[in-house]
């Protein structure tokens, strides 16, 4: 699922991305530079109208360029997809 995450504590970080796995208190998502725990951000879904902000449970590599990132979502709005 394709997702947008913007960071809350740097300036002008942005990415768009995509997840591996959702629920709806969280999601893992794997994103181009690491990210360290605790950091605050917001997660917007491309795909429907979610948007939470969230915190980063944990990161991790797992290729070269490329990181899992947990995420917990504090008081998530919307869906991840749009119903048809």
């Amino acid at each position: 699922m394709a997702v947008m995450l913007t960071s809350q504590e740097r300036v002008s970080r942005t990415e768009l991305t995509v997840t591996e796995n959702i629920s709806g208190q969280g999601a893992r998502v794997v994103t181009k530079k690491p990210w360290s725990a605790n950091d605050s951000l917001v997660i917007k879904s491309l795909e429907g109208d979610l948007q939470s902000e969230a915190r980063v449970i944990y990161s991790q590599s797992i290729r070269e360029s490329a990181y899992a990132i947990g995420l917990e979502l504090i008081a998530p709005m919307g869906d991840w997809r749009t119903k048809p």
